[in-house]
């Protein structure tokens, strides 16, 4: 029998364990919108079996929230030594009276939006993985089936279905939820029809690595650093939004999820201009969604964006694994770049301007970050358990600093086909988390698929910030972005 091991997680596990057990925030999803011909329950044994070999290749899928804590008093990680597909995988069926000529890919959105904000306002259960594997399964969907696949009476059309990683953010980042689908996508392909029956609960026999831990891999002691490379002090600048931070009553926490899908040919057309222009997508994006809160919101004194960005370059960690090595950086757009863009005309070229000149600054920004190692700042000033749940508790009654976040979890692809004749087939990508209590407004999380779509997906707390201006930052950034393809 394997030694069962245990983990904080280390200094990113403590952020996040302390915050998810004070109500402050709950959890992560990468989700992957697929197709494919295979009937229901084909897919289904092939899957099981590709989740089996996904957490025989990542240690990290063996852990959970134990009822064990450290000294500090933090919420300590325990590895399994045998899981149960019920307590992993959750099967749900989109089942609709209407014919399947009337079910639209907006209806199926809206049962995944749905479901992802179920999960992202659970807590999670002591004793249980912390992650959990949401499938849907859709009806037949003329938009995302193409001809039918060739194979006599018994073939099937493409069919629908969505794979949502949901998971703790203490043990993975953004980029290990597009490592999960891809190691699903990879095992899927590989494995036959014949092989794909497996068993339930699925026994750890192996030895469980202990997790790749940020602090581990990187020097926090001070860096022997220049003036001029000092990474700059933050600023207690005024930000919108100046609401004071306080827990909802109850169990009235609910996260909220909104989704906009910008085509293949304006996601094509934004690129090409960022790169006439030398800013970055998500530069862009911060640019635009500037313009349009400065816009939106006439009393803002000012707005502080935020933007993880991953340490795996500086950790030596493979994109591939399943691991937390991130940080952020912080960036200030005060009051008098706010007035300047309110005296523009919507759609003008003066208008233009300030957006790339935020997304400039954006990159400058994070330029001077990155060279002046602030991540390592970042992370060595972390406190402790006890008094992170100090000053965590301290900032109720308080107003926030942050006025939103945009990430960027990058590009999704297919594999190469394997020996599958009926692959499936990775049509979308989306990245959602659950709304922050204490920090920013909302948050913006883009994924494409190459070739394909982008997804935006907007996420914040019920209550924070009102449906309506979530809902028109999503359309005024579609239309913007697409007014590049119309040269308007």
């Amino acid at each position: 029998m394997t030694e069962q091991k245990t983990s904080t997680f280390g200094i990113c596990g403590r952020m996040f364990t302390i915050a998810h057990d004070l109500g402050y925030y709950r959890s992560v999803a990468v989700t992957g919108i697929y197709s494919s011909s295979l009937w229901k329950v084909d897919l289904e044994k092939k899957l099981d079996a590709s989740v089996q070999a996904t957490i025989r290749e990542h240690p990290a899928l063996c852990y959970g929230l134990s009822n064990q804590t450290n000294d500090d008093g933090q919420t300590i990680f325990a590895s399994f030594k045998e899981v149960y597909r019920d307590d992993l995988i959750e099967s749900i069926d989109h089942s609709s009276e209407a014919s399947s000529e009337e079910i639209s890919e907006s209806a199926a959105d809206n049962v995944l939006r749905e479901r992802l904000e179920k999960a992202h306002t659970s807590f999670w259960p002591v004793g249980k993985p912390a992650w959990r594997m949401i499938v849907i399964h859709h009806p037949t969907e003329s938009s995302l089936s193409g001809e039918a696949v060739q194979g006599g009476s018994e073939a099937l059309e493409e069919r629908r279905f969505d794979i949502a990683f949901v998971f703790h953010h203490a043990i993975a980042d953004g980029l290990s939820g597009l490592a999960f689908q891809n190691t699903i996508m990879k095992h899927f392909s590989l494995i036959s029809d014949a092989s794909s029956d497996v068993k339930w609960p699925l026994v750890i026999d192996w030895d469980v690595s202990p997790p790749n831990l940020v602090e581990e891999r990187i020097d926090l002691k001070n860096p022997q650093r220049s003036e001029s490379e000092q990474p700059p002090t933050p600023g207690n600048q005024p930000a919108w939004p100046g609401d004071v931070i306080s827990l909802p009553p109850g169990d009235g926490y609910r996260s909220r999820v909104h989704m906009g899908i910008v085509p293949p040919e304006t996601l094509s057309l934004s690129l090409k201009f960022c790169k006439s222009q030398g800013i970055t997508l998500t530069g862009y994006l911060h640019g635009l969604i500037c313009v349009f809160l400065s816009r939106e919101i006439t009393e803002a004194p000012g707005f502080r964006l935020v933007t993880p960005y991953s340490l795996r370059q500086f950790t030596k960690t493979s994109a591939h694994d399943i691991a937390f090595h991130a940080a952020s950086m912080a960036m200030y757009v005060p009051e008098s770049d706010i007035v300047a863009i309110r005296k523009t005309q919507p759609q003008s070229s003066e208008e233009m301007e300030h957006v790339i000149k935020i997304a400039r600054g954006f990159s400058a920004s994070m330029a001077r970050d990155m060279a002046a190692s602030a991540y390592i700042d970042e992370l060595r000033e972390v406190p402790d358990a006890i008094e992170f749940r100090k000053s965590a508790l301290g900032i109720l009654g308080k107003r926030r600093t942050k006025s939103y976040e945009i990430s960027n979890l990058g590009v999704g692809q297919n594999p190469s086909t394997g020996p599958d004749a009926k692959p499936m087939v990775l049509r979308r990508l989306m990245m959602t988390q659950s709304g922050s209590v204490t920090g920013h407004a909302f948050s913006v999380n883009c994924a494409s698929v190459r070739g394909g779509p982008l997804t935006l997906s907007i996420t914040w707390s019920n209550g924070v910030v009102e449906d309506q201006l979530i809902k028109s930052l999503s359309l005024y950034l579609n239309q913007a972005m697409g007014r590049l393809s119309t040269g308007e």
